[in-house]
């Protein structure tokens, strides 16, 4: 995989992750109960932190695999 592709990855996932606080922003206007706050804690928080963690790990990733192009060099 091309570093400009893991780049992008990461870059729409943390877009959409954007996304998605901003709707959930305005769900949470118009549903305040339990269920709401269980469905919060139960889906949505381990979902942002995982999306949180995969994008750090993408860049991490896309450190070493721009070191290994760097090492092996162009195939000709």
């Amino acid at each position: 995989m091309r570093t400009t592709n893991l780049a992008s990855a990461a870059a729409r996932l943390q877009h959409d992750l954007k996304n998605l606080r901003a709707h959930w922003d305005v769900a949470q206007d118009q549903w305040d109960d339990g269920a709401r706050r269980d469905f919060e804690a139960q889906r949505l928080e381990p979902l942002f932190r995982a999306v949180e963690q995969a994008v750090h790990a993408i860049g991490e990733l896309q450190v070493v695999v721009g070191r290994m192009g760097r090492e092996v060099g162009p195939r000709d």
